[in-house]
């Protein structure tokens, strides 16, 4: 995978969300994914389950430990990506 900037990196997971999720409207990396985007944990694992598979990458328990926004799910991805 070619490393990808944070900002083509929101705007697929914008569309997974869009896609897995229904949600609407763009993301913004400050969305604080249960409290902003109203995630429970089923649909939590729904957007990790899609971001796993699109991106190639592996979350972690570590890594859901770190993730609060949306931005911290770009910054796992983007660095999961150049990990690999």
């Amino acid at each position: 995978m070619r490393t990808m900037s944070e900002s083509e990196i929101l705007e697929q997971i914008g569309t997974l969300a869009q896609r897995e999720l229904r949600w609407e409207g763009s993301l913004r990396p400050e969305h604080r994914l249960v409290e902003d985007l109203g995630l429970d944990s089923l649909r939590l694992m729904t957007l990790a389950v899609a971001v796993e598979n699109h991106f190639e990458v592996c979350l972690d328990p570590q890594d859901e430990a770190e993730l609060v926004t949306v931005g911290d799910l770009v910054r796992i991805v983007r660095r999961k990506g150049a990990d690999a």
